[in-house]
């Protein structure tokens, strides 16, 4: 399952069908634009709790953000990202 969201997440990041970061991720569900949510294994409790109040897919990367920031091809940690229709 890992290998199939990581090549999901490089197919929508190469399209521009992503939104990386909690508030940005937050938006794109208010618009209906959200397929499903990646987050990273060392996500906040604040993090989480803020996820589990929305209706939507949700997985739990194995790798913490480090890892998911690499899996997007990214030179910054990602805690969350949002993967678009």
């Amino acid at each position: 399952m890992e290998k199939e969201i990581a090549k999901k997440i490089q197919e929508k990041i190469k399209s521009n069908k992503v939104s990386v970061g909690l508030n940005s991720t937050l938006r794109a569900y208010k618009d209906g634009e959200l397929l499903f949510i990646v987050y990273a294994s060392n996500a906040s409790e604040k993090i989480l709790e803020k996820l589990n109040g929305l209706e939507t897919e949700k997985y739990k990367y194995d790798g913490d953000s480090d890892a998911l920031s690499i899996a997007c091809g990214k030179s910054f940690g990602i805690t969350v990202l949002g993967i678009k229709k």
